[in-house]
């Protein structure tokens, strides 16, 4: 199994082979047969996808599924790709399962939402390792009944656009102007990540023809950091003494080396491989997939998430709420249930400490479980704990902190695909000066910006991608139309004072300064793509403050934790993990594990394992090698 997935489930089974042997536990095998049935036709009704992906709270209902059911064997809190992934795996070994959402529909960073005739997913743009016949294709077609199918994006998947800017001021601005109003392409460098490991190598030698020596190179250390990954997942799987034991005698470095690799930065090893900084820019250029800068960021993190899309990246026919839509009645189907608009105000503790139920926010009702589950994130977690509790103090104080805040752009354009000559791939532009290519440098320079400067020059980072144009759905859901959106970092502070208001509710000096820096974002946008000009429809800027209202993320962060080196020492692997100090609590999605579909999913698939008592990821690989490939050979 050569998927970064695969490869790394192999330590997985190992270590909780060994684990088990230490603690024997049997829980019915939730991939003991194929769950792939015949592919159904896709629900294009709005109301239909609702009844299943919006299923409101209340007391009422609540107590009806409580009478019919009796107590869940389990509550997950929020709805992710982590929790929906956990929820599955317990209804598939026969648990009953009651998830709580504090948003209005199910899904997390997985939901789509519908504005004037336009659809936009919020958190979903590509997924790697579904091209091939990987675990975690499998995994997911277990999910979902083989029903979530995958379109291929562009095989150029990725473009780095470079577009020379040594000024970082309003005379850059002026240029974007410029070519704004004559309707004229920016000038810049671009180069494209190809699927499969030597086209993309044939693809840099022609922009860095006397580079092979260290192009190569960098991609030998993906494949130590790919296979030096077993290492850091076997610390997660297996009993956290034994893990404990390996780290404070040394012997940690003897079972791995992943963790002497998470020691360098991506800064410091570009710069140990080559002195052009053109080629170091494109090399570190999605660094926005997981939120932290390279110079802070562990060159195992940026290797994972390289590795994950080496063959080639898709998108979930139908758009992002295909997660949700086909999950969640499997999670019925086992007598569980859903709800949101349902949010967690605490997680009820007995007198010695353990967990045993939780507290609505809504009407304080308290529902009890003897398993609690938390997808709300760490910090979230710890919030909920009563004082009386320890919150979570080992994992709190493991030199992890929140990650950047995001800011999305959300454009609906009146022409279609075809008539834009949009592409199902994606851009990832920088404003740095030609040959000092400096991407540290001009993103902390921006994020350290004053709120009152916020737009005094342009924002050096965007993410530009067209999902109207990836999802084959699209132009029957939606004709004569396509869609935009872009992706940037943003500082938190900078619409800090309006964290705790309402949606719609915060005046209009929030919207004033929204306004001013999501158009400056969209004129940096069509600059490089001024087919879009006049062609706005519909338009909408999600900020920091969003993202705390809608995913509750603390300081409006796209990725959960920050993804910096301190997350990914061996002392704080070891503590970020499924299972809890505190009885009967637990934790999945993408604090556990990284952040991104597969991460999340897998951080869910780890929870499963410590909660079912069984090695999960070794029932889904047998399962996968007595049957028929996700995709025939």
């Amino acid at each position: 199994m050569d998927s970064q997935v695969a490869t790394i489930g192999t330590a997985a089974a190992l270590s909780l082979a060994a684990a088990y042997v230490l603690f024997p536990r049997s829980s019915k095998n939730p991939f003991s047969t194929d769950a792939r049935t015949p592919v159904k036709p896709f629900e294009y009704s709005k109301d239909a996808r609702n009844n299943v992906v919006k299923p409101g709270y209340s007391k009422s209902k609540l107590e009806k599924y409580l009478k019919a059911n009796g107590n869940p064997d389990a509550i997950v809190i929020g709805s992710g790709i982590g929790a929906m992934t956990t929820a599955t795996i317990m209804a598939k070994a026969g648990k009953k399962v009651l998830v709580l959402e504090q948003h209005d529909q199910l899904g997390g960073c997985c939901h789509s939402f519908h504005e004037k005739g336009f659809e936009f997913d919020t958190g979903v743009h590509y997924v790697g390792e579904m091209r091939n016949n990987t675990a975690i294709r499998f995994l997911f077609d277990q999910l979902t009944n083989g029903q979530l199918q995958w379109n291929d994006v562009a095989d150029d998947y990725d473009t780095v656009v470079l577009v020379d800017d040594k000024n970082q001021d309003a005379k850059s601005l002026e240029v974007i102007e410029r070519h704004n109003k004559a309707g004229t392409t920016l000038p810049s460098f671009q180069c494209s990540m190809l699927s499969g490991r030597e086209r993309t190598i044939k693809e840099l030698l022609k922009s860095f023809p006397s580079e092979e020596k260290a192009i190569r190179k960098y991609y030998d250390l993906l494949t130590e950091v790919r296979k030096a990954m077993r290492g850091f997942v076997g610390i997660k799987f297996m009993p956290k003494f034994l893990a404990t034991l390996l780290i404070k005698t040394g012997l940690v470095n003897q079972y791995t080396t992943y963790f002497k690799l998470a020691e360098k930065s991506l800064t410091e090893v570009l710069d140990e491989l080559t002195d052009n900084k053109t080629l170091k820019a494109v090399l570190a250029y999605n660094f926005g997939d997981y939120g932290t800068m390279p110079k802070d960021a562990p060159f195992v993190m940026h290797a994972v998430l390289v590795n994950h899309f080496l063959n080639g990246v898709s998108y979930p026919v139908g758009g992002s709420s295909e997660f949700a839509y086909h999950m969640f009645p499997i999670v019925e189907a086992a007598g569980g249930k859903a709800f949101v608009r349902a949010e967690v105000d605490e997680i009820v503790c007995n007198e010695s400490g353990a967990a045993v139920g939780i507290k609505l926010k809504k009407d304080g009702t308290v529902i009890k479980a003897p398993i609690i589950i938390s997808n709300a994130g760490l910090y979230n977690t710890a919030e909920m704990l009563p004082p009386t509790v320890s919150p979570l103090k080992s994992m709190c104080e493991s030199g992890v902190q929140n990650g950047v805040g995001g800011i999305s752009v959300y454009v609906g354009l009146n022409k279609s695909n075809a008539e834009l000559n949009l592409k199902g791939k994606h851009f990832w532009a920088f404003w740095t000066e030609k040959g000092m290519e400096d991407l540290d440098g001009v993103s902390q320079k921006y994020v350290d910006r004053p709120a009152n400067e916020l737009a005094s020059g342009p924002v050096p980072l965007l993410f530009i991608s067209f999902p109207s144009a990836k999802d084959p759905l699209w132009d029957k859901k939606h004709p004569g139309k396509s869609s935009a959106t872009i992706v940037s970092f943003c500082n938190y502070d900078w619409f800090k004072d309006w964290e705790n208001d309402r949606v719609m509710h915060r005046g209009e000096e929030y919207e004033e300064r929204k306004k001013k820096i999501g158009e400056l974002i969209w004129k940096q946008t069509v600059a490089l793509f001024p087919q879009l000009r006049d062609c706005v429809e519909y338009f909408d800027v999600g900020t920091p403050v969003t993202n705390r209202y809608y995913i509750r993320a603390n300081k409006g962060e796209m990725y959960g934790l920050d993804h910096n080196k301190e997350r990914f020492t061996a002392e704080a692997t070891n503590e970020l993990r499924a299972e809890t100090d505190i009885k009967n609590l637990y934790l999945c999605g993408q604090d556990i594990f990284n952040c991104g579909i597969a991460g999340a999913a897998f951080g869910g698939l780890l929870c499963a394992s410590k909660t079912l008592g069984r090695n999960i990821y070794a029932d889904l690989v047998n399962l996968k090698g007595k049957s028929a490939p996700s995709i025939p050979k």
